[in-house]
């Protein structure tokens, strides 16, 4: 209430109110839903990475169309900083890890907590900072000595404020709870789908299942199952293990670790949709035409027994004919599902629904943490046919609550940012593709670029770069579009035992469905739809953020063994500063241009090249070099190179 008042208050007062994003170079960006704006080091004033601020907005010019200064701090975001401790006299400070964290902590000679220089440290502030002073704080954890083995992962836990631990009333709660399938079925609206062949594919190294996929042949037509963990059976809203999944909104797949919303006891166990066990679903079934359309669907809660287990590389080997099936009721229901799966995701893409061709790297560590190898996982037609299929079911269910008029959390994708499509527009004319004019482009005109640029060599480059365009996709209590998959209507309810949006989709759609909107604890959770929303878009990109640092620190610590080697590597960025080349490995570094030293190297801001003013040699996004590594810092998952000849 007090939020809403401060809101209500600096809005009156012509401000505009967002959260500030702060940039490692001193500068940030106010997030407000009237668009971002940029704003200053020195127009700060005392705001730090992720506060809500009151921002008053002037007319910019050049790259910012609108500039502000910070006028007042609403909400703090940062209770405790993580940083290197330095010791000197009567005074103590603690200098951020975090480059966005641009102010130095004070520490008083009696709450240093024993700490020594050198030492990483979290520090709890007792003062904020402001345009003139300082923030205080006190030292309430040492973590360890800087370069301790193993302390980078730890760091980034703390920085991105991630819960490792769960409450012990929170484990006590949730050790009570117990499967009853017999009392689960005296529910009016759930029924048995136990007789029902069930497979789940998931990743091989997948803990926790999620959903499970049925397929059959009703009367000629398909109907594809989508059955979903009924988290929501057994987390009620408001319980201690509600309110603590709440505040983490999120699992964490750190490089060495995950960090699950639930506890074991529910993530791993009771919600999770293990083979050969009767579980609680929340199914979603659509009967598909010839062409893939759903023609008709049921929503209900169900009890499922998953036949098997797979995962996405045995069923592709099982597609390839490079492994026999196993049975043949599993080889029946999966080409039927990769049938219809393909017929769904034809559907999509004509419709405009993106298809990135990415790559994802993940760091295979030894038992004591060290990294092995960096492996690269591509989508396959294994990965491709679960993800249309949740696609699909979130779209269905998304739909029904919107024609229902129900409450709903919805998961929406704004369009593109203009700025980074020009510099997109930029590189597509370098590389003479038949289409260069983005602007205001359809998604059908990016799944064109992304077709054309298959079977060429820049594929990688260009698919990161219109990535790179794309907003970020997040949680609101209205529905607006999805750019990206080209949907009307779309929301997450296929990942509640990872994912808290998702676990209130399933309350509502069974409130919906129950004809219990009016109930006290639904009427409750409409009512927080609003800044559920906005908390749960900032925690996954906490998330996010950390999973993406914790892989990068594994690649600097594996890539700091082959320093002096060479390496072929493509160019992704081009600054005044030099340029950034990824390796095949998608390790990525700089080359900085005090190290090209063959010529003095401008910028092209136009072109996005760097080029030399005597000789003439030019470099650009897209064009493949020769990188030497010359160095590694793994605490700050960076890594350097100079371009060999």
């Amino acid at each position: 209430m007090r939020m809403k008042k401060l809101l209500s208050k600096a809005q009156r007062g012509g401000l505009v109110v967002g959260r500030i994003s702060v940039n490692r170079k001193g500068y940030g960006f106010v997030q407000s839903p009237s668009g971002d704006i940029y704003v200053s080091g020195r127009d700060i004033n005392g705001a730090m990475h992720g506060d809500t601020v009151g921002v008053k907005v002037v007319a910019g010019a050049g790259r910012f169309r609108r500039r502000g200064s910070v006028q007042k701090v609403l909400e703090r975001a940062n209770e405790t900083i993580v940083g290197r401790f330095e010791g000197s006299g009567r005074h103590s400070v603690v200098i951020p890890t975090d480059a966005r964290i641009r102010t130095e902590v004070l520490i008083d000679r009696n709450a240093t907590l024993g700490a020594k220089t050198g030492d990483i440290v979290v520090a709890r502030l007792t003062a904020y900072p402001s345009r003139q002073t300082y923030a205080q704080g006190v030292v309430e954890e040492v973590i360890g000595k800087e370069g301790t083995p193993g302390l980078e992962i730890e760091v980034i836990i703390r920085q991105h404020g991630l819960r490792v631990e769960f409450p012990p009333a929170v484990l006590d709660h949730a050790e009570a709870i117990e499967l009853d399938v017999t009392q689960a079925l005296q529910q009016a609206t759930r029924r048995d789908l136990r007789d029902v062949y069930t497979f789940t594919i998931d990743p091989h190294d997948a803990r926790d299942f999620d959903d499970a996929i049925t397929v059959e042949r009703i009367e000629g037509a398909l109907r594809l199952g989508v059955h979903i963990a009924d988290v929501s059976h057994y987390v009620a809203w408001g319980d201690p293990v509600d309110e603590e999944a709440r505040r983490r909104t999120t699992s964490v797949y750190l490089v060495d670790r995950v960090l699950p919303m639930l506890p074991e006891k529910l993530s791993n166990h009771l919600c999770s949709l293990n083979p050969n066990e009767d579980r609680l679903a929340f199914s979603v079934m659509m009967d598909m035409d010839a062409n893939g359309a759903v023609v008709g669907y049921e929503l209900f809660q169900s009890v499922i027994r998953s036949d098997r287990r797979m995962d996405y590389d045995e069923v592709q080997r099982y597609l390839d004919g490079t492994d026999p099936w196993p049975d043949e009721a599993s080889e029946t229901a999966v080409r039927e599902f990769a049938r219809a799966a393909a017929l769904l995701g034809k559907r999509r893409v004509a419709r405009g629904g993106l298809d990135f061709e990415t790559v994802e790297a993940r760091v295979r560590l030894a038992p004591d943490g060290e990294p092995l190898e960096i492996v690269l996982r591509e989508r396959t037609q294994a990965t491709n046919m679960i993800e249309e299929a949740m696609i699909r079911a979130n779209e269905v269910v998304a739909a029904h609550m919107t024609e229902a008029l129900a409450p709903m959390i919805y998961r929406i994708h704004e369009d593109p940012d203009p700025e980074a499509l020009a510099q997109v527009a930029v590189i597509l004319k370098e590389f003479d593709y038949p289409v260069t004019d983005v602007a205001d482009a359809l998604p059908a005109t990016f799944q064109r670029i992304i077709e054309f640029a298959h079977d060429r060599p820049e594929k990688r480059l260009i698919n990161y770069l219109l990535l790179r365009a794309m907003q970020r996709a997040k949680y609101t209590a209205y529905l607006a579009p999805h750019f990206g998959l080209a949907s009307e209507e779309y929301t997450h309810f296929t990942s509640p035992i990872r994912r808290y949006p998702d676990l209130l989709a399933h309350r509502l759609l069974a409130a919906q469905l129950a004809g219990e909107l009016e109930t006290p604890a639904v009427a409750e959770m409409a009512e927080a739809l609003e800044w559920m929303a906005d908390h749960c878009s900032v925690m996954e990109r906490e998330a996010e953020a950390a999973e993406d640092e914790s892989t990068r620190v594994k690649i600097a610590q594996l890539m700091l063994a082959h320093l002096g080697e060479v390496f072929e590597g493509l160019i992704t960025g081009v600054n005044s500063f030099g340029l950034f080349v990824q390796l095949d490995n998608t390790a990525e570094g700089l080359v900085h241009v005090r190290r090209m030293t063959d010529d003095y190297y401008e910028l092209d801001a136009e072109r996005l090249t760097l080029s030399g003013s005597e000789r003439g040699r030019t470099y650009r996004l897209g064009e493949r070099v020769s990188v030497r590594l010359i160095d590694v810092s793994v605490a700050e998952a960076r890594i350097d190179f100079e371009l060999v000849s």
